[in-house]
């Protein structure tokens, strides 16, 4: 059995250990601390580019310090993502957003299989409506397209596709 000075050393040993833990924890997490705030990123502001030129604004993020990104739509610019005002690390990729949405050229999927249609338009930009109709042949392809392909429509608008939803008068409730 412990005799109460071996029970009582081992108590202030433990106790000493906690100390020293704590300590040194103290000290890592002060050093990491203050590390963060004298090797902090730099960080800029985003310039407000709103009505100018894409060349222009692209120059103006630059100069800047951060790095001009995708860009959405034609025309002059109408806002960046971050928002203008907003302080960023330097070196950030900005998105750019003009005013007027671009203008696609409708692909001939005619043929296809429905799911590589939607695929397909919904990558382009196109909001898709698809109007199902039973017809005799293979179900599930896309049987045509509204507007025709080859035609030139705004990104984010909508186009309509045709699909083969099966064999006349299948899935109508009426059994043969």
């Amino acid at each position: 059995m412990r005799t109460a000075k071996n029970q009582k050393s081992s108590a202030l040993r433990t106790v000493f250990i906690f100390l020293l833990y704590m300590f040194l924890g103290m000290v890592v997490g002060g050093v990491i601390f203050l590390s963060y705030f004298l090797i902090r990123p730099q960080t800029v502001e985003i310039p407000d580019v709103k009505g100018f030129e894409i060349d222009r604004a692209i120059e103006e993020l630059k100069r800047s310090g951060v790095k001009p990104g995708q860009i959405f739509g034609t025309g002059l610019v109408d806002h960046t993502y971050p928002n203008a005002g907003q302080k960023v690390r330097k070196n950030r990729t900005v998105i750019i957003f003009l005013r007027e949405p671009q203008q696609m050229t409708i692909p001939d999927l005619v043929g296809a299989p429905k799911e590589t249609a939607v695929k397909v338009l919904t990558e382009m930009g196109f909001q898709i409506r698809i109007v199902q109709m039973p017809f005799k042949g293979t179900d599930g392809r896309v049987m045509g397209i509204y507007p025709p392909a080859g035609s030139s429509l705004k990104q984010n608008g909508e186009v309509s596709i045709l699909v083969d939803s099966g064999e006349p008068g299948e899935g109508s409730g009426s059994e043969k």
